[in-house]
């Protein structure tokens, strides 16, 4: 319904503000220190929304769960459009408040001082994949079916926010960490900052998300038997994360 669309606005809002946030203390502003800030936040956001919209919060996931057939092609459009929505309000927000937008993305360059080489952007796009598979395997496997996991409880909150984190904090110095197509574009996009290479962290998670989606399906067919069975505690809006298993 209305209220889990504009949950995904609200949402990725929450994720893009304080996250990017994190990165508005100039040198203060550690990998530890961001990596804190988006798992601690999005951990936040997926227990007050869990339940309305699924908190997806990023493109990629709702396209892993649309190829995963856990909700549908309009919905995940929907969500699409507000996520949009979300992601570019919150860095002009940060640009109103701050006089810049805090939390673009880049490749890592050379520092020849530290002999730490520069990212390629090859390099930058199986980094920013394999971060993004990591989060839709984890979020797949919270809306498997046959798991017993109910919504307002914290471990997938807990458990999607210690993903992000880790994440964070290996990408971070690497890539500056998307995984999420609205988070590595739009503050760059509002920032005018939009890089040559920008193009992977677009692709990466999509491509990403797309294997998650389909490999993962894979796996738990294979491992349960009968797969989609009808399990109560799971319809409709009872499943976290992907609330509105069945199609609008």
């Amino acid at each position: 319904g209305s209220s889990g669309i504009n949950a995904e606005y609200g949402g990725t809002f929450s994720l893009v503000f304080w996250g990017c946030g994190a990165a508005a203390h100039g040198s203060d502003s550690t990998p530890t220190h961001i990596a804190f800030a988006f798992g601690f936040g999005i951990a936040t956001a997926v227990h007050m929304f869990s339940d309305v919209s699924g908190a997806h919060f990023n493109p990629a996931v709702s396209l892993a769960l649309f190829v995963a057939q856990k909700i549908s092609f309009v919905r995940c459009l929907l969500y699409w459009i507000m996520q949009i929505l979300g992601g570019t309000v919150a860095p002009a927000l940060w640009y109103l408040l701050n006089g810049e937008i805090p939390g673009t993305v880049s490749l890592r360059e050379d520092h020849f001082a530290t002999k730490v080489d520069a990212i390629q952007p090859w390099q930058g796009l199986l980094l920013e994949m394999l971060g993004t598979l990591m989060l839709v395997y984890l979020i797949l496997a919270a809306t498997n079916v046959h798991r017993d996991m109910n919504v307002g409880s914290y471990d997938v909150p807990l458990a999607v926010g210690i993903c992000i984190f880790v994440i964070h904090l290996v990408l971070v110095p690497m890539t500056g960490c998307g995984i999420n197509p609205i988070r590595g574009l739009m503050p760059n996009v509002i920032a005018d900052e939009v890089h040559s290479y920008h193009w992977i962290y677009v692709v990466g998670p999509f491509i990403a998300s797309i294997l998650g989606g389909i490999t993962y399906e894979l796996i738990v067919a294979t491992h349960y038997k009968p797969w989609r069975t009808h399990d109560k505690r799971h319809d409709g809006n009872n499943i976290i994360l992907a609330n509105n298993v069945a199609h609008d």
